[in-house]
């Protein structure tokens, strides 16, 4: 899947303004750009997702055991 520069512009955009990368400016042309991960964002951001998981874990389980429960 391609995609376009605006489409990857907006993109960069809304992941630098919810700090998860930091942005660069070339010194020598302003056009180029450089974005870079910000660890301790990533770190928040993979916490969490692993709350997340725990969360839904949890609540599948207890669907599969309701519906276990009813079946009997």
């Amino acid at each position: 899947m391609r995609l376009s520069f605006p489409a990857a512009s907006r993109h960069l955009k809304v992941l630098r303004r919810s700090g998860l990368v930091d942005e660069d400016r070339d010194e020598f042309d302003s056009r180029v750009r450089i974005y870079r991960l910000r660890p301790e964002a990533i770190a928040d951001l993979k916490s969490w997702l692993a709350e997340t998981d725990a969360l839904w874990a949890r609540q599948l389980r207890a669907f599969k055991a309701h519906l276990q429960k009813s079946r009997k």
